[in-house]
């Protein structure tokens, strides 16, 4: 008895397409790192459904050109050359038009640049082309495009129907990164404005004063903020200790670390003596570990005690 073939069936196509959905979603959903998770969708689409070459070009809005982001089967070198404008080649009119594009033999049509030369030496009359945009709302910020090897019997409709779902998936992992990527730019420009007005708000314009005694502690804060050296501020309750410290910190080299304080009036004499000059391992009730004192963690922060009445405040 002869061996019949088996011809894949509308439910075989579901099926597998189903399950390279699961995989895509997956290797987009589970990453953080957005180009090794594209990537890893070409791979899929390359060894699940015989789609090589897949690339994914993305809408540089700097230079208003297209540049290959990341590709399967090309080297860096290929990459670099497939640049296009918008409107230019199959891909440039994808992210144009919005639209999806099918190019049953690339060999045979004239729009088809193949400026990476990956084709070079292949006959273009065997290769099915297909290119659909990637799509944030309306707007296409880039293309995904692949090769299919070419056969009157596969339906590139399906497959086109198929690359847009997954087009879609990788617009809202773009989208998501690049939302991820304002948020921080936002939240950087906000700790820079924030430290500015800090610095502004302690600097030496603040301090009010302007003797010949309060020229000294200007002279003095400028001198100790650019070093490393344990401060002593003393003074009455009220005469600016607190301010002097954080004229110092806000001013120093360490003014992006914080600025510890510490009540002196809630702290028991031996645990003063550990925050000021550290302990080692059972030196008290507690003292279960060795721990730097005040001077040796400056690298985290300056420390500032502070005391009421005419207990001197130790600034760090």
């Amino acid at each position: 008895m002869a061996h019949q073939s088996h011809k894949p069936t509308d439910t075989d196509r579901r099926y597998e397409e189903l399950s390279v959905l699961y995989e895509i979603a997956r290797a987009v959903s589970f990453s953080s790192d957005l180009e090794k998770s594209l990537s890893d969708v070409l791979e899929i689409l390359q060894r699940d459904l015989g789609m090589n070459r897949g690339t994914i070009t993305v809408l540089n809005p700097a230079t208003t050109e297209l540049q290959i982001e990341v590709a399967s089967g090309l080297s860096s070198r290929e990459m670099r050359r497939g640049v296009y404008r918008v409107g230019e080649g199959i891909t440039g009119r994808v992210v144009e038009s919005g639209e999806p594009m099918v190019i049953p033999q690339v060999g045979k049509e004239p729009m088809f640049l193949d400026r990476t030369g990956s084709r070079k030496d292949i006959n273009k009359d065997d290769i099915s082309f297909i290119c659909v945009p990637i799509k944030v709302g309306s707007r296409a910020i880039g293309a995904l495009s692949v090769d299919r090897l070419f056969d009157r019997a596969v339906s590139l409709e399906e497959d086109v129907r198929l690359l847009t779902i997954i087009s879609s998936i990788i617009a809202q992992a773009v989208r998501h990164m690049q939302m991820l990527e304002e948020e921080k730019a936002r939240l950087i420009s906000e700790n820079v404005r924030l430290k500015g007005e800090l610095k502004e708000k302690y600097s030496f314009e603040n301090i009010i004063g302007s003797s010949n005694k309060m020229h000294q502690v200007y002279t003095m804060i400028d001198q100790v903020a650019k070093t490393p050296t344990t401060v002593l501020i003393r003074g009455e309750s009220g005469t600016g200790k607190e301010l002097v410290a954080h004229a110092i910190h806000y001013n120093s080299t360490r003014a992006a670390g914080p600025l510890i304080k510490v009540s002196l009036a809630a702290l028991p004499e031996t645990l003063l003596e550990s925050e000021l000059f550290g302990h080692e391992r059972g030196a008290f009730t507690g003292a279960l570990g060795r721990k730097a004192g005040g001077s040796r963690r400056q690298t985290v922060g300056q420390s500032f005690w502070t005391r009421s009445a005419t207990s001197p405040c130790p600034s760090r």
